[in-house]
């Protein structure tokens, strides 16, 4: 009797355990977003969106724009950022614009003088948006030394190394937010193995950066947004309810502000794609993914084809 009794409590336990939790994070999806409170009344606050030309990033700065943020645009190719800004000033007249120029690919100790292009602009909001993987559907062996020190760099060395130098900026402008874009891919992919590792190294450097933060009592919130398959530029897909376009990416990652968890799908349908990689076995995970890998590879070579 006692040990039925003991079994029963602890069954009673992590249901009500598992039930919290999911009921924490169905709430994240239903909240109202906190981003309000970086941008108050009269204060002129400024956003950075690194790999702002295109996709998710200028989907960012889109929205950022439209909810009154001025925006410092990221890239490394200054006449396409010109457009954009331009692009951006005609439809937001209102909003305030600077490009800063440099190669996340091919960064240097001058990361070290973001700073002193940021200047005295009230900066708020740091989105760590540039990443990408142009060697998919490649085993690791077919990597060469520049494509690995490439992917790395781009998803991973340039995040924390302009989080590292900004980030007293942000404390002086507090109350403020980091923002870093991850992937699902962070489960572990199939034929992008370097860049699953560096979606990998976002997810846990955000969340010891938001313990770090937390412990100093910092007034600057570390999230973490997992994302899906989006239609952009680079990923000519159709949209549906399981994939966004670029700028309703970005807005479901903005309503996510403020949730009280580090680590979190943006977008509901990424949300539930996610989940059910926790409950499939990983033997039967790989092979899905595998085949699903090998499809997408397949499709983009078609539409290579058709360019061509």
């Amino acid at each position: 009797m006692l040990i039925s009794n003991i079994f029963h409590y602890v069954g009673v336990a992590t249901t009500c355990y598992w039930a919290i939790q999911l009921a924490r994070y169905v709430y994240c999806y239903i909240r109202s977003s906190s981003l309000p409170r970086y941008n108050p009344t009269g204060k002129d606050a400024w956003a950075l969106i690194t790999g702002a030309n295109d996709g998710i990033g200028f989907g960012f700065a889109e929205e950022l724009s439209e909810r009154g943020f001025n925006v410092f645009l990221h890239g490394r190719n200054r006449e396409k950022l010109s457009r954009r800004q331009e692009e951006l000033q005609t439809k937001f007249p209102n909003i305030k614009y600077k490009v800063i120029v440099s190669d996340a690919a091919n960064i240097h100790e001058n990361i070290n003088l973001t700073p002193n292009e940021i200047g005295d602009a009230n900066l708020t909001i740091l989105v760590n948006n540039v990443g990408g993987e142009k060697q998919s559907y490649r085993g690791l062996t077919e990597l060469s030394y520049q494509d690995v020190r490439t992917t790395i760099n781009t998803n991973a060395t340039f995040m924390t190394q302009i989080t590292r130098v900004l980030l007293p900026v942000l404390e002086r402008n507090g109350p403020s937010l980091v923002l870093n874009v991850s992937s699902i891919a962070a489960y572990g992919m199939p034929f992008v193995p370097v860049y699953s590792a560096t979606k990998g190294f976002v997810d846990s450097f955000s969340r010891a950066l938001d313990a770090e933060v937390k412990a100093r009592g910092q007034d600057v919130e570390v999230l973490a947004i997992r994302v899906g398959s989006v239609r952009s530029q680079s990923n000519d897909v159709d949209v549906g309810l399981m994939v966004p376009d670029s700028r309703t990416m970005a807005a479901a990652s903005l309503e996510r502000v403020g949730c009280g968890i580090p680590l979190i799908f943006g977008y509901w349908g990424h949300a539930i794609a996610g989940l059910s990689l926790d409950f499939i076995p990983r033997p039967f995970m790989v092979k899905m993914l595998a085949n699903t890998m090998d499809s997408l590879k397949k499709q983009a070579e078609e539409r290579q084809a058709k360019r061509n």
